[in-house]
């Protein structure tokens, strides 16, 4: 039922584009208006509920033309609080300057989208100062919107020419906010900004008007924005991280839009946005680049079959207005997700590195880039192995050993053809300087006798018939003398006597650094123990 009655709701505002239709579930103050709207709250112990019932604008809707936006400069007369700036500097800002809204909206569109700097005509840009009855102490912007309206028109200036207004307050007024925006709102709209010299938050409120949220991060990839911002402490969290897009916080500093804020406003033609249907290898010319012409798409949609929804790809370089971009972003690969309103930033790529989302069976890579394109691959994983990602039933991938070692042993692993680790390279029958009998048994360990040792390795097998060099006592002169070490041939004493002091009863494995070259050890397996 359309009754004309207004209300606002009580709390933190949804994020709700301008025109969209809701369902609202609260209970009404009684007595209590703002602004001549009654106020809704949540029920007790409740939350208010706001049901998205019809959006008026499609998801991708081509914004495109000039715009028309009158900038109204206004002052508050009860405490004297002025805009610093002067009108021709906010008109250089906005319309005339290098940087300025205009250029960088020429820009990122890819020459589709400017802001007329004068649409009354006069020959000169549309700025207009104004001066309103109020303190500026309470953040009544709507009050504030209305009385500046009601001042330009007494002024001559006629609003009704323009598609936006644009108020420039002082920096002194009492919000929170350096800039506030109508979301979405076509050919009527409003946004306001308080720091007069940011020709950044200038076009971020703008963007809003064109229908754009927020560039966020989402580097977990839950859908959710992230509570923390790597780059520092930011309202927020990750609401405005994705510092890549204006759309974010620029730190005044000028940025191109995002791959899909591009696509959402039908900036990129057909030919500049392809759809990953097969996994394959995809070549894209930079974001910052028009497609048309580069001749290379510059934004990949790959489809996520199972969660619903596409990863949007794109090659960032730091060109125009990107040419101070942060450098995590320069020549690599943004993935972001839209799953609603803001988009979020869920992974940046370089060469080499990979992004891997095991619930819908994908890999995406940056194989390489150069001054004009990277190449993207695309895997499914049932046909990962190879793609350097150690995916779900793999050992290893390429050169990607997910940590595997060879343990105490010098060598190397090597990955298979079939993503399984192979440590048949680990051991070489060395035992080097780093290696030990506990941590590599296969090269530092050996077994069995070794004739010519000097060492009568009785229990491996030598005696005086098989190893007479290392075993032969006294062989000759009278009976009683005569005696052979170890276990076999005439005259044996075993390994007792303390004639036979180079006899041992070691059996088994021989460790390489006892001192003894014994077992299988030579100079060049035990250099420690078999001097040349």
């Amino acid at each position: 039922e359309r009754t004309g009655r207004q209300y606002e709701l009580e709390g933190a505002s949804p994020e709700l584009r301008h025109g969209t239709r809701v369902r609202v579930s609260g209970r009404v103050l009684r007595g209590v208006r703002r602004d001549g709207a009654r106020v809704l709250v949540a029920p007790p112990g409740e939350q208010l509920s706001v049901g998205v019932l019809q959006t008026e604008l499609t998801t991708e809707e081509l914004v495109a033309g000039a715009r028309k936006a009158v900038v109204l400069v206004v002052g508050f007369t009860q405490d004297g609080k002025t805009v610093a700036c002067s009108d021709t500097a906010i008109a250089a800002t906005m319309f005339t300057a290098t940087p300025s809204v205009d250029s960088l909206y020429r820009e990122t569109s890819y020459g589709q989208v400017s802001w007329q700097a004068d649409t009354d005509g006069n020959g000169k840009p549309d700025v207009f100062r104004v001066a309103i009855n109020d303190a500026g102490n309470d953040c009544d912007n709507a009050t504030w919107r209305t009385l500046a309206d009601g001042a330009a028109t007494a002024a001559g200036v006629n609003l009704g020419l323009y598609q936006h207004r644009l108020y420039v307050l002082p920096s002194t007024v009492a919000c929170s906010w350096s800039g506030y925006a109508q979301v979405g709102c076509g050919s009527n709209c409003w946004a306001m900004v308080a720091t007069c010299e940011r020709g950044d938050v200038y076009a971020h409120e703008l963007g809003h008007n064109l229908g754009l949220y927020h560039s966020s991060f989402d580097l977990d990839d839950d859908g959710a924005i992230d509570g923390t911002c790597p780059w520092g402490a930011w309202p927020g969290g990750g609401q405005y991280c994705d510092d890549s897009d204006v759309m974010g916080i620029s730190t005044n500093v000028w940025r191109q839009m995002n791959g899909p804020h591009k696509d959402q406003m039908g900036w990129i033609s057909p030919g500049g946005v392809v759809t990953a249907t097969t996994a394959g290898v995809y070549t894209l010319g930079p974001l910052e680049t028009s497609p048309t012409s580069s001749g290379l798409p510059v934004l990949l949609r790959v489809p996520r079959l199972t969660t619903g929804g596409d990863y949007y790809v794109s090659f960032r370089r730091r060109i125009g207005f990107d040419s101070n971009m942060r450098l995590d972003y320069a020549d690599s690969t943004s993935i972001h997700t839209r799953p609603s309103t803001n988009t979020l930033l869920v992974r940046v790529l370089a060469d080499g590195q990979t992004f891997s989302d095991p619930a819908n069976g994908l890999t995406i890579t940056q194989a390489s880039h150069d001054a004009t394109a990277a190449r993207i691959t695309v895997s499914t994983l049932s046909t990962a192995c190879g793609n350097g990602v150690v995916d779900p039933g793999e050992e290893c991938d390429g050169g990607n050993l997910a940590g595997a070692t060879c343990g105490g042993c010098a060598g190397t692993p090597v990955c298979t053809a079939a993503c399984k680790i192979d440590r048949s390279g680990c051991t070489n029958g060395v035992c080097d300087a780093s290696e030990t009998c506990t941590s590599c048994p296969a090269d530092c360990v050996s077994s069995g006798a070794r004739c010519g040792n000097g060492v009568c390795e009785a229990a491996n097998g030598e005696n005086c018939i098989t190893c007479p060099s290392d075993c032969a006592g006294r062989q000759s002169g009278k009976p009683t003398a005569r005696f052979c070490c170890g276990f076999g041939g005439p005259n044996a004493v075993g390994c007792d006597p303390t004639r036979c002091g180079t006899c041992t009863t070691q059996s088994g494995s021989v460790c390489c650094g006892d001192g003894i070259c014994n077992g299988t050890e030579t100079s060049a397996s035990c250099g420690r123990d078999c001097a040349r």
